[in-house]
């Protein structure tokens, strides 16, 4: 057959858990949790193969911090500024709840939050506006009840401060995210969120041009 060029599917096994019995170099299709697995034929938790984001491993029912790492420190967040923070689960998983932290309260503020989708780079399109959340008063602030399936590829945590006059001050990371990259090889500060302004009611549909990046505040995950 010169001149002509066939393309071959190599599909996996299909399967809900993992195989009870499998050899070294086997590899099938976790449906469950949306995985590819694969066996070094020993005992316990099978291999995941490829990219395991920022939260490489999901405890059901817990909750999971973004930035993950470095040292807890404090942002001062300016009004209808919208941060964008990566948020990269391991496996398909569920979001449940979305909290922050208040360091320094602000009457007559609000806190927004929500999830947007990714190109694998940057945040694209609103996945869901989880509404607001008061931050008069200092302590953790969260928004329950919710339902939000979420593959595992990168996404990116929206959170934005809303009214009010004076500063507010919510819990941070002190480091740079693997997943934000910036315009300039000057290491002069952390940047762990793209941002972008002017987001004073409902989330934007889409998040729009990246302003820039910038330490944000952190956010935390329930996740099932």
């Amino acid at each position: 057959m010169s001149g002509r060029r066939f393309a071959h599917l190599a599909r996996l096994l299909n399967l809900p858990a993992d195989p009870a019995a499998s050899l070294a170099g086997d590899i099938w299709y976790r449906s469950d949790t949306k995985q590819l697995r694969g066996s070094d034929a020993g005992a316990g938790t099978s291999l995941t193969l490829g990219p395991t984001g920022n939260v490489p491993v999901v405890r059901a029912a817990q909750w999971h911090t973004l930035p993950p790492t470095g040292p807890v420190g404090s942002a001062t967040v300016p009004a209808d500024r919208l941060f964008a923070l990566p948020f990269y689960p391991g496996r398909q998983c569920t979001i449940t709840a979305m909290a922050v932290n208040v360091t320094l309260a602000l009457v007559g503020g609000n806190i927004r939050m929500g999830l947007y989708a990714s190109d694998g780079e940057l945040p694209t399109t609103l996945v869901a506006d989880y509404g607001t959340v008061t931050v008069g008063v200092t302590g953790v602030r969260s928004i329950t009840g919710l339902s939000t399936a979420v593959r595992p590829v990168l996404h990116f945590l929206g959170v934005v401060r809303q009214g009010g006059v004076l500063n507010l001050g919510l819990s941070a990371r002190d480091t740079w995210d693997a997943y934000v990259s910036d315009s300039s090889p000057v290491l002069d500060a952390n940047r762990n969120s793209y941002y972008r302004d002017t987001a004073s009611g409902a989330l934007p549909a889409s998040f729009g041009a990246v302003a820039g990046t910038v330490q944000g505040p952190s956010a935390s995950v329930q996740l099932t």
